[in-house]
């Protein structure tokens, strides 16, 4: 039996230790609770020490333990001795004290996780406790899920029996009169005059490929929490008469049974605080034991393990303790002084603030460094403080073999910049109370050689700015070159500036007017990750970005550029997608499988593919920014030795975006409007029919004449638009042909640099072959999604190949029933592909790029 020693008396008054006693008790059976001494005997069969403290336990300056019972802290000292999980219960604000406050012996409580209830939430918080007990003391039991047989029939031989029912995927197991058990290749016919005389029974056995998601909770180590877990794994029978031999008629059953026992102790070794840890010790195992079921080959797809709600609120909340035990101790040193520990440690004399090279803090800082040097953080007390710009400065004109600086600053709205200062905000930035960080990055072209890092952080504080930051070139080269400045929080993008730098020989340098931008989003959204993708015609800078870590940018060279490969990965998924190919089911699903593999593995650089699955197994979003490259990004399909979740548009909400677009919380659907040309696909007017439904728009007539869409476009009245037409895409551009003339891209020009499209944010979804391609113009790759994101559409949406009419509409119609529902952006993107999947032989749910904030909602 189950027991746990409470640490409390029965006659006290402790009304939350009462009733834990009583839910105790109610779960794990009369008995299972013990109070207060014997100590020792109890204390080594006892599965935890549970130990309620009250606020009024804890008095002093100090925050000593002073007034707990001796018992209690016999009890506590005991536990640590003999190695028994103890699990702290806080009663409404009630605080572990620090190490430093508490006795030797009591020392290791400080570092306990706890678990925190309130007396106004006193039943929900107790039995949130006793789930998480019941998971790590190995109590609880799964619900049932699908089963998945794999004797798939049982027929006694006789004459005239009927041949097996199911096919190529299943194997023939024939057991003897002697109960000797065969495997053939295939059935004997009935009429064989040795088939009654030798068999008994004839079993048909599933021999085909499965796939199985396992969602448990699994224990922690330390009793007080539990992980949740997500397991994916594939597995088919490799042995049939193994299967018959056991009699195994629920593959799925036994699967899930094999995967809990395998990873309870894992998990059980490590804290919480452990998850990553302990999540790649189960990879490892799983990896390793992929016949351990007997009869069955299991191959692990992926293992995700994560905190619940109540957990995750846990953790954030000791971290933030953390930090503001931190910041106590921190401002009782001003600047001019060092800390004490450092004078004695490291200083044979006074040492100042004036003489560090690195500051010392006196107001509130949130930042940390791990033990790999990364930056981490928490956002406590969020309130809204005054608008901020992102300014970034640099020198018109340089002379050739001169140094030069770029000067970035994040300032508040308001007060004094340069006079010729061009603004971009930094609107609604939350700052927290301790402060947020903000990474600024720089991107320059070859011609100017970086002479230092081209990433900083530094920390917004609510009521003061932090100081400038500087990054360093060399002017190498002649000719006219533009640098990029874009700001984070995490994965987050802000906003971004751009200074143009001419750099000649023997010419002038002259200083330049900084240029501002408005810092225009929140603090890092969890798990938001961003790739950066920039393409200069001779190398690839990739840079991933996420509020779990701070990666450095990645540099490849190219001999060739991609686009020939790009091409002719297209033309193999438009004859797909045309029916044109001789592929069944299987090998289609193969064909584009491959090619987002050798997507993966050729143009992801190995540094970004590592840092890839360190961020995946929390990833609420992906974001693709890139402008200058023609690559099918979404065709992605990340796979390793050990991980395969399937393309990455099936694993979570991905969507692009351009530079120099804006960030749109809120996407128009108000006043749609429909673009149908003479010439439109066969059932365009039936696809636009239903979008009127699920909008609720009125009918009118569609917009058939080039004239006619482009000045709706440059008045900046332009609703959601959604155009059931054909595009013709080719190395010179996009067009569509209507009435009065072929509508292009290049036509938005004045509604590009105007920004017409900002006040609406309309969403714009041109539902035609190719729609999303890009060519090259004078100086960049233009298209479709470019120009409307570049005059202030609020989302777009287009392909990347050729589509089927059918499968076009019905992802539309999946698409904006989702995003009318009240679906974000990613989501609904997300949702239409997977409703777009019934026909294996049709890549259409691929083919989509969505360009706009993911978590960006209808503004009808």
């Amino acid at each position: 039996m189950v027991s746990f020693l409470l640490s409390y008396r029965a006659d006290d008054d402790n009304v939350v230790a009462r009733l834990l006693d009583d839910a105790l008790t109610a779960r794990f059976g009369s008995g299972s609770v013990v109070r207060d001494d014997p100590i020792a005997v109890e204390l080594s069969a006892s599965a935890a020490l549970i130990v309620v403290i009250e606020p009024r336990l804890l008095s002093g300056l100090a925050g000593t333990l002073a007034h707990l019972p001796i018992s209690t802290r016999r009890a506590i000292e005991t536990a640590f001795q003999r190695q028994v999980p103890v699990i702290p219960v806080l009663v409404d604000d009630a605080e572990l004290p620090p190490e430093t406050a508490l006795p030797e012996t009591l020392r290791p409580l400080a570092q306990q996780h706890y678990r925190r209830i309130g007396t106004r939430t006193v039943h929900e918080d107790i039995r949130h406790l006793i789930d998480d007990l019941v998971t790590n003391v190995g109590a609880e039991t799964d619900a049932a899920g699908p089963a998945i047989p794999v004797i798939l029939s049982v027929e006694p031989v006789r004459w005239f029996m009927p041949p097996p029912k199911h096919g190529p995927t299943a194997t023939i197991v024939y057991s003897t009169r002697q109960d000797v058990l065969e495997v053939v290749d295939r059935p004997m016919a009935w009429w064989h005059p040795g088939l009654v005389a030798r068999y008994s029974t004839r079993y048909e056995v599933d021999t085909s490929n499965h796939r199985l998601v396992y969602d448990t909770r699994l224990p922690a180590r330390g009793g007080a929490y539990a992980f949740e877990a997500s397991i994916a794994v594939g597995f088919r029978v490799t042995d049939p008469a193994q299967i018959v031999r056991r009699g195994i008629t629920d593959a799925a059953a036994l699967v899930r049974k094999f995967l809990r026992d395998a990873c309870r102790p894992i998990s059980a070794q490590y804290t919480i605080d452990e998850m990553t840890h302990a999540e790649m010790a189960i990879d490892r195992q799983l990896t390793a034991d992929t016949s351990a079921l007997g009869g069955i080959t299991l191959h692990l797809s992926s293992i995700r393990l994560s905190l619940d709600d109540r957990t995750g609120r846990y953790v954030r909340e000791r971290e933030l303790k953390r930090q503001r035990d931190d910041l106590q101790e921190r401002a009782s040193y001003r600047p001019g002084r060092i800390r004490p520990a450092l004078l004695a440690d490291e200083a044979p004399f006074p040492v100042f603030a004036d003489d560090l090279d690195v500051p010392v803090f006196g107001g509130s800082w949130t930042g940390t460094r791990d033990g790999v040097g990364r930056l981490t953080t928490s956002f406590p007390d969020v309130t809204r403080a005054p608008e901020r710009v992102l300014m970034a400065r640099a020198p018109t004109q340089v002379p050739a073999g001169r140094d030069l600086s770029v000067e970035v600053r994040v300032v508040t709205e308001g007060r004094p910049v340069h006079p010729d200062a061009f603004i971009a905000p930094l609107a609604n930035l939350l700052v927290s109370a301790d402060g947020t960080p903000v990474t600024v990055t720089v991107h320059a072209p070859a011609g100017l050689h970086a002479e230092g890092p081209l990433q900083q952080t530094v920390l917004v504080l609510p009521d003061a700015d932090p100081d400038p930051i500087r990054f360093g070139f060399g002017a190498r080269t002649p000719g006219l070159h533009r640098v990029d400045v874009t700001a984070w929080a995490g994965g987050t993008f802000l906003n971004e500036v751009s200074v143009e730098v001419s750099v000649s020989d023997g010419g002038p340098f002259r200083d330049g007017p900084p240029r501002v931008a408005l810092l225009g989003a929140p603090q890092a959204r969890p798990g938001e990750v961003t790739l950066e993708v920039r393409f200069d015609g001779s190398r690839y800078t990739f840079q991933l970005r996420s509020d779990a870590a701070l990666f450095a940018p990645v540099v490849e060279s190219i001999t060739n550029t991609p686009n020939a490969a790009v091409e002719n990965a297209i033309k193999e998924l438009q004859q797909l997608a045309g029916g044109g190919s001789r592929y069944n089911a299987t090998m289609t699903r193969e064909v584009i499988r491959s090619a987002g593999i050798q997507l993966w593995s050729e143009m992801v650089p190995a540094d970004v593919r590592d840092q890839f699955w360190q961020v995946g197994a929390d990833m609420s979003a992906f974001t693709i920014a890139t402008d200058h490259d023609v690559v099918p990004w979404e065709l992605l399909y990340p796979l390793s030795a050990q991980r395969d979740a399937g393309f990455l548009v099936e694993q979570v909400p991905v969507v692009r975006r351009t530079y120099g677009q804006r960030r749109n919380a809120k996407v128009g659907l108000g006043n749609p409007r429909f673009v149908v040309p003479p010439k439109a696909p066969t059932g365009a007017h039936e696809e636009i029919a239903a979008i009127r439904a699920i909008l609720g728009a009125a009918d009118s007539e569609p917009i058939t004449r080039a004239e006619e869409l482009l000045a709706l476009i440059n008045s900046g009245a332009l609703g959601a638009t959604h155009f059931a037409c054909h595009n013709t895409f080719s190395s010179d551009g996009s067009f569509i042909d209507m009435d009065g003339g072929r509508f292009k891209p290049a036509l938005l020009a004045e509604a590009s640099i105007r920004k017409v499209l900002a006040k609406t944010g309309p969403l714009v979804f041109i539902n035609a072959c190719r729609s999303a391609g890009v060519a090259p113009t004078y100086t960049k790759m233009l298209g479709w999604a470019q120009q409307f994101m570049s005059s202030g559409a609020g989302a777009f949406v287009g392909t990347l190949w050729a589509v089927r009419s059918d499968s076009s509409a019905r992802f539309a119609t999946a698409f904006y029933q989702s995003l009318a529902d009240g679906a974000t952006l990613g989501a609904a993107a997300l949702a239409a592909r997977v409703e777009q999947q019934d026909d294996p032989l049709d890549p259409t749910w691929l083919a989509y790029t969505v360009y706009g904030d993911p978590f960006a909602t209808a503004a009808v």
